[in-house]
C-alpha cells in the first residue's frame, strides 16, 4: 500500500510505503527483547555501574513508573543509551540500537 503525500502547488505528487504497513514482518519487540538481554549481559560484564543503567533498568522492570515493554523503554531513552553505549565502547550494542531505532521506533 503506498499513500499519496498532497503536494505542495507546484509540487509533483510524492509516493511513499505506509509507516505501518512497512513494519510488517519484522519483529520489533523480539528484537528489543534480544537487545536487552544482550544489554543486561553487557552492563554485569566488569565493574560496570551507572546511574542511568540503574534507572533504566528499574524502568524495565517497572520498578520505577508503570512498567511499559521494551521497545517503549528504548524509544523513550534512545539518545541516553546510545551515550550509555559510547562510554562503554560496546559497538554491537550500537549497531543493534541503530536497527531498532530505523526499523521499529
Amino acid at each position: 500500500m503506498r499513500l499519496r503525500v498532497r503536494p505542495r502547488r507546484g509540487a509533483e505528487v510524492l509516493e511513499r510505503p505506509d509507516r505501518y504497513i512497512s513494519f510488517r514482518d519484522i519483529d520489533c519487540d523480539g528484537n528489543a527483547e534480544r537487545f536487552v538481554t544482550a544489554l543486561r549481559t553487557a552492563m554485569c560484564a566488569g565493574e560496570r555501574d551507572d546511574p542511568f543503567w540503574s534507572y533504566f533498568e528499574a524502568k524495565l522492570e517497572g520498578r520505577n513508573g508503570p512498567k511499559h515493554d521494551a521497545l517503549y523503554h528504548i524509544h523513550c531513552h534512545l539518545n541516553h543509551l546510545r551515550e550509555l553505549l559510547e562510554r562503554w565502547d560496546e559497538a554491537e550494542l550500537e549497531t543493534m540500537l541503530e536497527a531498532l531505532e530505523v526499523e521499529c521506533c
